[in-house]
């Protein structure tokens, strides 16, 4: 089964219509170096490391038999929305199911034809960029997790610009893992767990009504 890679913003999804190649991403952290007096250097955890690199794509001038299922004919269309996410400083979401789901930044689009096709040859660069969140003290917080979970009553959550629903059920549930998104998609009939819109509002049962486990 072919991947589909995705750009979610303001509540609109921007598909791919040719898988880029090649692929990848990557994870890490910014280990710390520290050098101790008896003992020599010794390492410890440092905080996320965040990934920047490009995705090279095509975009066809017509319909080709390896684009994807409802792919756009014309390539500026897709050249045209990068630019715009680009110039409007847009935090996007990157999805690729079952692999990537992360908010990221579109430094910069270079694109050209090639061959007489019409077809465009696009490079974006991209650069990973993770949601700062307030932190609060255990004795100081009313977390809306506890509180829905200890009152046994569903609440309300507004959908704000970068979320994403495996960030709520993780800020909400303490778990954000595809069982829960997509719960709460279905509970709140969500056809696409990975496309929400700001604005939108979301009813957040206790994780029992979720029937989910673990």
């Amino acid at each position: 089964m072919s991947l589909t890679f995705s750009f979610l913003a303001d509540g609109e999804e921007l598909r791919l219509p040719v898988p880029p190649l090649p692929f990848g991403w990557n994870a890490g952290q910014n280990v710390r170096e520290l050098t101790v007096n008896g003992t020599g250097t010794v390492y410890l955890p440092g905080d996320p490391s965040a990934y920047s690199g490009a995705l090279e794509c095509l975009f066809p001038a017509g319909e080709r038999p390896y684009s994807a299922p409802g792919a756009v004919a014309d390539p500026y269309h897709y050249v045209n929305k990068f630019i715009a996410w680009a110039r409007g400083k847009k935090t996007v979401r990157y999805v690729v199911p079952g692999v990537i789901n992360t908010r990221v930044l579109i430094e910069e689009i270079s694109y050209e034809e090639r061959d007489g096709t019409g077809d465009v040859y696009a490079k974006i660069y991209l650069k990973d960029s993770q949601a700062l969140e307030a932190v609060t003290s255990e004795s100081g917080s009313s977390g809306s997790r506890s509180e829905a979970e200890q009152t046994g009553q569903s609440q309300t959550y507004t959908v704000v610009a970068g979320d994403c629903l495996s960030v709520i059920c993780r800020r909400f549930y303490g778990n954000g893992t595809a069982k829960y998104y997509n719960a709460l998609a279905a509970y709140n009939g969500i056809k696409n767990p990975h496309l929400i819109f700001p604005g939108q509002v979301l009813t957040l049962p206790p994780a029992s009504q979720l029937e989910v486990s673990g």
